[in-house]
């Protein structure tokens, strides 16, 4: 337990610290303060494994599998940052690595529960409007996703299903009460990043801050919840 304190503190110290770096010097600077931040909630997730040793579930290791394509989504995003003229090819490499990272989610909760297909159907049933209604949303708040817009369609259902899914499996199962605010948080975050990415905003210092406070408090949720499996 005092691991998981020392890294969460050191966790969200290099956020900030990141964020402060981000938003007054930017460019290789951001990159590899934000390496650095990503780096500590994995960590955080590492250490929460260890401490079932030697029972370690093969779901924490999916989960720090999960945390680790979010590292790799970290780098490649501020990639997209750093050179700008390649954004496109960033931006997609980053899309798909944070995909996979919650399907690795994902897998890793169906080896912690008794699969109940009524939770997973309502979860699905959920997800659909929500999907559709920030889909909407988007609109009229003028995002252009352009070539980008079935990764922007497929990427809202997935982490909006991992959100509803997780709180709904918290109801039943108070262990899976990180995991659910972690996913919420995860959301709240590529809410705040979409008007940044596609609506002209990148450069908005302030939609940083709450993009990247929300993101990192998301993942240092995720990688915590592996010490209560």
């Amino acid at each position: 337990m005092a691991a998981m304190i020392v890294l969460i503190v050191l966790a969200s110290l290099a956020a900030i610290f990141f964020m402060y770096v981000r938003v007054t010097k930017g460019g290789i600077y951001g990159l590899l303060t934000k390496t650095l931040a990503s780096i500590l909630f994995v960590a955080l997730g590492v250490a929460g494994a260890m401490s079932l040793y030697p029972d370690i579930a093969p779901a924490a290791v999916l989960i720090i599998m999960g945390l680790v394509m979010g590292l790799v989504g970290d780098i490649v995003l501020d990639l997209k940052v750093v050179y700008r003229e390649s954004s496109d090819i960033y931006l997609n490499a980053g899309m798909i690595s944070f995909a996979i990272g919650h399907f690795v989610y994902l897998a890793a909760i169906i080896m912690l529960i008794k699969f109940d297909l009524s939770i997973l159907f309502a979860s699905i049933a959920i997800t659909i409007p929500i999907s559709v209604g920030i889909l909407i949303a988007s609109k009229y708040m003028k995002l252009d996703f352009g070539k980008f817009l079935f990764h922007a369609i497929a990427y809202t259902v997935i982490l909006t299903f991992m959100t509803v899914y997780t709180i709904a499996l918290s109801i039943y199962d108070s262990r899976f009460i990180l995991m659910a605010v972690g996913m919420a948080l995860f959301l709240l975050s590529d809410l705040v990043l979409s008007p940044m990415y596609f609506g002209g905003k990148q450069d908005d210092k302030l939609m940083c801050i709450v993009n990247h406070a929300l993101y990192y408090a998301a993942q240092i949720c995720i990688a915590s919840f592996i010490f209560i499996i």
